[in-house]
C-alpha cells in the first residue's frame, strides 16, 4: 500500500526570499521607531504639563550672625500619584556651610507634603545692602511625572537706595557756564543743556520710549543727573511687566545684568544693553529718545558735527509679583537717567 504523499512547501526563489526577509526587518524597524516616537511624545507631554510639585524654603534670621540655624525645605505633592525616591538638596550663598548635602525622602503620597531639614551656618555679614540666595533642588519619580523641581529664596541685609534719584552720582549735562562740572565719559565731556533744550528735553520733561513714560532729571545743569551703574540696589515696591530704562552709554561695551528681587523672596535676571551716546556699541535696537548735535567739552561747546543721544530700553519682569529691589549692572559705562516699572 502506497503512503499518501504529503504536500510540500512551495519553493520560494532566492530573490523573493530576500525581499521577504527585508520586509520583515523593515516591519521590525517600523515598530521600534513607533515605540520610540511614542516614548518621546510621552516624555514631551510630561515635560509640557504644569508642575504639581511645589517647594518652599524657610527663612534664616540674618540678625543672628555666627550661629547655626535650621532651614526647612517643604515639598508638596498636589498630583494624583505618589512621589517616590525623592531627593532634596539645598545650596546656600557662596561661602556658607550647608549640611547635609542631600536628604532622601522615600515617599510622598498624593496630596501630602514632606519636610527636609538642613543646618546652615550664618557667618558674620558684610556691611551695606547684600543679597543671600538659597536654592532647593528636588528630583523624584512618579508624582506629576516631570521628575524635578527647583525653588529659590533670596534674603537681604542692609538697606537699598530708596530711589534712582537718590543714587545719582554723575554729572552728564552742563551749560557753557558749567562745563567744568561735567564728566559723562571720563574725559570731561558732557551733554549740552542748550542742545537738549533745542529738542525739548528740559529738567522735569516727560519723555516716551520703549513703551514707558520717563521723567528727565529735574535738576540744574552741572548737578548730578544720572547713575553710573556699579551694582547699586534700588528700592522699588511696584508691579508691572517690564522695567524701562532711560539711558546712554559712555563706552562701546555698556552692557550688564540687571537683577530683580521680588517681595516673595524670588528673583529674575535680564540683560541691560546700552548704545554709546554716539549711537554705536551694545544693543543697537534701543530706541532713540533724544538726539542732540554737538556736546560740551572741557574747552566749551564742540564736536558740532557729531550726534549724541539718549535711549530707552526695557527688561521684562514677572507681572504677577511685586518688585522689591532692582540691582543695576556693575558697568560704569552704563548711565541711567530714569528707571520706571510699567
Amino acid at each position: 500500500m502506497n503512503s499518501p504523499e504529503l504536500p510540500t512547501a512551495p519553493v520560494v526563489p532566492a530573490a523573493r526570499a530576500q525581499q521577504l526577509r527585508g520586509a520583515g526587518r523593515a516591519a521590525v524597524v517600523l515598530v521600534l521607531a513607533l515605540l520610540v516616537s511614542l516614548a518621546m511624545a510621552g516624555n514631551a507631554l510630561a515635560a509640557s504639563a504644569p508642575s504639581q510639585t511645589t517647594v518652599q524654603i524657610s527663612p534664616v534670621d540674618l540678625t543672628q550672625e555666627d550661629t547655626v540655624q535650621t532651614v526647612t525645605v517643604t515639598v508638596a505633592n498636589a498630583s494624583r500619584a505618589p512621589m517616590t525616591r525623592v531627593n532634596v538638596s539645598l545650596r546656600g550663598p557662596a561661602g556658607w556651610t550647608v549640611g547635609p548635602q542631600t536628604i532622601d525622602i522615600r515617599r510622598i503620597d498624593a496630596g501630602e507634603r514632606a519636610h527636609a531639614v538642613f543646618d546652615v551656618r550664618v557667618p558674620t555679614l558684610r556691611d551695606g545692602f547684600r543679597m543671600y540666595p538659597f536654592t532647593a533642588t528636588i528630583t523624584y519619580n512618579g508624582g506629576d511625572g516631570i521628575g524635578t523641581a527647583t525653588q529659590e529664596r533670596v534674603l537681604t541685609s542692609g538697606e537699598p537706595v530708596d530711589s534712582i534719584a537718590a543714587a545719582r552720582n554723575n554729572v552728564g549735562i552742563t551749560t557753557l557756564a558749567s562745563v567744568a562740572q561735567g564728566d559723562f565719559d571720563g574725559d570731561g565731556n558732557s551733554f549740552s543743556a542748550e542742545a537738549l533744550e533745542a529738542v525739548e528735553v528740559t529738567p522735569g520733561a516727560t519723555l516716551e520710549g520703549a513703551g514707558t513714560e520717563f521723567t528727565w532729571p529735574d535738576v540744574a545743569a552741572g548737578e548730578a543727573d544720572n547713575v553710573t551703574a556699579s551694582g547699586q540696589a534700588i528700592e522699588v515696591d511696584d508691579t508691572g511687566s517690564q522695567i524701562g530704562f532711560l539711558v546712554s552709554g559712555s563706552g562701546l561695551n555698556a552692557t550688564g545684568t540687571v537683577t530683580v528681587y521680588y517681595t516673595d523672596g524670588t528673583g529674575d535676571e535680564g540683560t541691560l544693553g546700552v548704545p554709546n551716546w554716539t549711537g554705536v556699541g551694545a544693543n543697537l535696537d534701543a530706541e532713540v529718545v533724544a538726539a542732540t548735535k554737538g556736546r560740551n567739552t572741557p574747552e566749551g561747546y564742540g564736536n558740532e558735527n557729531g550726534t549724541y543721544s539718549v535711549f530707552a530700553t526695557a527688561v521684562e519682569i514677572d507681572s504677577s509679583k511685586t518688585v522689591d529691589v532692582v540691582v543695576l549692572p556693575g558697568n560704569s559705562s552704563i548711565h541711567v537717567f530714569d528707571m520706571v516699572i510699567s
